[in-house]
């Protein structure tokens, strides 16, 4: 599909809600695909009379890094886009490696976002990023929530994280920046074999013929995603019998009867629902909670800071 601005703008209609005179942060790396987004954001900011400004992460995983920042800044001050570089603090680059990148600079411009009420935060993940993230979680044998990848929104400590270019490949993104003029810059670590997602993207250039069967699975993921939500919320309201603010109280016998992934979901709704500022729980944990309450008749136990009771009849989690 074809990038234009228009085609951009129904797509942020259609799929995100804004206040009037938006005020919107856009993560920029300075590489083609951030720089395409800010771009289309530019014009679209200027004709709903919002606010936006370009964060720019000096991750500090390579020595240049901080003179590419500087570059990106310089080009957008020349196209009259305001912008904003983020150091990352040397004690937060230990591992140097590209996750440890992407986490601290998504938690430094999520605090941003944060500290200087930025409500919608852009970042420039196209359909081949998400092609790559559900090979990924696949082959590390993630559960159906996971492999369902990047969404077009979520929401991080009360921040929109956006992503509206998932609609496109990066061709299109290419293309739409050379028409346009727009410069970038290549990161040099997209070349380093030594990185899973690089070795990953290889792949997928070379085995031409396994796409459309990648694609093919990942979109019946995403097809058939709202029928499992579906069905995981109906077993919770089946068994759920009250809830409170900081107690929720579910029959075990029904429980019991429902399958072990669901039970795991259920458990994790349940948690997300009590304590929504602590993060995702981790499988292994999860697990573990469940095996005690299924070998168990009566048991306390504590799951990350959620307190769980198990009598012969109810479950009850608590804060």
């Amino acid at each position: 599909m074809k990038i234009t601005q228009s085609c951009f703008n129904l797509i942020l209609k259609n799929y995100y809600l804004f206040e009037k005179k938006p005020k919107i942060a856009v993560a920029v790396s300075g590489g083609p695909d951030s720089m395409a987004l800010l771009f289309l954001l530019n014009v679209w900011i200027k004709k709903n009379k919002g606010s936006l400004v370009a964060l720019i992460v000096d991750h500090k995983i390579r020595k240049d890094s901080g003179k590419e920042a500087k570059t990106v800044c310089d080009y957008l001050k020349k196209h009259k886009i305001r912008s904003k570089i983020i150091n990352i603090s040397k004690k937060n680059v230990l591992k140097k490696t590209m996750s440890e990148a992407r986490q601290n600079r998504f938690l430094q411009m999520v605090r941003y976002c944060k500290k200087y009420k930025f409500l919608h935060l852009f970042f420039g993940h196209h359909n081949n990023d998400n092609i790559e993230t559900f090979l990924l979680r696949k082959i590390a044998g993630s559960n159906f929530e996971g492999l369902r990848s990047m969404q077009h929104k979520t929401i991080i400590n009360g921040i929109q994280i956006l992503r509206p270019l998932l609609t496109f490949n990066k061709l299109a993104i290419i293309r739409f920046n050379k028409s346009n003029n727009i410069e970038y810059i290549e990161d040099p670590s997209n070349d380093n074999l030594d990185y899973s997602r690089v070795t990953v993207r290889k792949f997928l250039l070379q085995e031409s013929t396994h796409i459309n069967n990648i694609e093919k699975d990942f979109n019946l993921i995403q097809k058939y995603y709202p029928f499992y939500k579906q069905k995981l919320f109906q077993n919770f309201h089946k068994i759920n019998t009250h809830t409170f603010n900081d107690e929720i109280v579910v029959n075990y016998k029904k429980f019991a009867m429902i399958e072990k992934e669901i039970k795991i979901k259920i458990i994790e709704i349940i948690y997300k629902f009590l304590m929504p500022r602590r993060n995702i729980l981790r499988y292994a944990k999860v697990i573990k909670a469940l095996d005690l309450i299924e070998k168990k008749s009566s048991i306390t136990t504590n799951l990350a800071g959620m307190h769980i009771n198990k009598g012969n009849v109810f479950i009850s989690f608590m804060l």
